[in-house]
């Protein structure tokens, strides 16, 4: 079961806090915190930038349904922001330099590497000083969240939520396999004689005839190997490690876990799912070549017990009851507070309004080309 992180991200943080400026034309105050039209501009005309990259020309203008859609989205998420940065004022909520070093490290995790973190903060042009304040404010939400949460979720919560969602739970019959695998397709070997021979001195009777002989012999290889495995099943792992040409399974001893029949292929399906524990299986003929397997453990088709997926479900529940206790409150924020548009161009309303004509304009020239294509035929 997939469950849905809090939606407060670094991405989010790097489009949503403006650069300082000293241009005075005012476009937009917030409480009275005023925002000028650099500000709003620099930061917006850097996502848009980064956005539509390689967008056509049409998506790029500024009166474009995909511009001013992202002009709404990012003017109610500044707004959002500066609102949050007043209420941490007014709360005295801060961030520690290791509170913010430790969420860094946090949000890596979730991205998957260092490198890719790395990637995204060099194509959005985010300096140093500017990754530190979207991570102290990422730690600030944490602590302002975690304030205004008071629902704690409970066994209770946890087993209703099991019970009215049981089938996200569902899992199909399942067998724990390990395998040897030794290649032996036709077309990658004759590929890889080919590509040997630079000079080009072999006939095409002499590489069919070579690739027939290193057929033979890795089928030899097979089936020696098979013979080792059959004779004493508990060195499988160790024969794996050394003959098994799978290279990400051979270093675990030939080990892939558990895995479902639409995991496998129908040759190896059919074994895996009809034969013994323990029992290693005849050669399977595939078109990567020859597979040797091992059931270790089977597993029924079912339900995963409670006992194992209730602290994932009561991870989830904690998310979604901040999330929802943030956006409550936030809403709550904007309704009281003052907004004042200078320029109509960023009002959302206004906004929202030139996104109704712009569809109705896309609407009404798809439907000319359709007719016109009819006519066509």
């Amino acid at each position: 079961m997939k469950f849905t992180k809090l939606a407060v991200t670094l991405l989010c943080s790097m489009m949503l806090f403006c650069a300082c400026t000293k241009s005075n034309d005012v476009v937009l105050k917030i409480n009275g915190k005023e925002i000028t039209k650099a500000q709003y501009y620099e930061d917006f005309n850097k996502i848009k930038d980064v956005q539509f990259k390689n967008a056509p020309k049409e998506i790029k203008k500024d009166d474009s349904y995909a511009v001013l859609s992202l002009k709404e989205r990012y003017t109610n998420d500044l707004i959002a922001r500066e609102l949050l940065s007043q209420e941490f004022e007014k709360r005295k909520i801060s961030a520690t330099d290791e509170e913010i070093e430790a969420k860094k490290k946090q949000i890596i995790a979730q991205i998957g590497s260092e490198e890719q973190f790395k990637k995204i903060l060099k194509e959005n042009n985010i300096s140093d000083e500017r990754l530190k304040s979207d991570m102290a404010n990422e730690v600030k939400i944490d602590k302002l969240v975690d304030s205004i949460t008071k629902t704690k979720v409970t066994d209770n919560d946890v087993k209703k939520f099991y019970n009215q969602n049981k089938f996200q739970f569902e899992q199909p019959e399942r067998v724990k396999l390990s395998q040897i695998l030794i290649s032996c397709n036709e077309n990658e070997i004759k590929k890889n004689i080919t590509e040997a021979d630079k000079e080009a001195k072999l006939s095409s009777a002499n590489i069919d005839e070579k690739v027939k002989e290193e057929i033979a012999k890795q089928e030899n290889l097979a089936k020696e190997v098979q013979a080792k495995a059959a004779k004493n099943p508990a060195n499988f792992a160790a024969l794996a490690k050394e003959y098994s040409q799978d290279k990400n399974s051979a270093q675990n001893g030939g080990d892939i876990g558990f895995v479902t029949k639409g995991a496998l292929g129908k040759e190896l399906a059919d074994v895996a799912f009809s034969q013994k524990v323990g029992v290693v299986s005849p050669l399977i003929k595939t078109p990567q070549g020859y597979y040797i397997i091992i059931v270790k453990d089977k597993a029924a088709k079912g339900y995963q017990p409670l006992s194992t997926v209730s602290a994932d479900i009561k991870t989830f529940l904690t998310r979604q009851n901040k999330f929802q206790a943030f956006q409550k409150f936030l809403e709550g924020l904007k309704q009281n507070a003052t907004i004042e548009y200078m320029d109509d161009s960023i009002n959302p309303k206004n906004i929202k309004k030139q996104l109704d004509e712009a569809l109705a304009e896309q609407i009404k020239a798809q439907e000319q080309k359709n007719n016109s294509e009819k006519k066509a035929k």
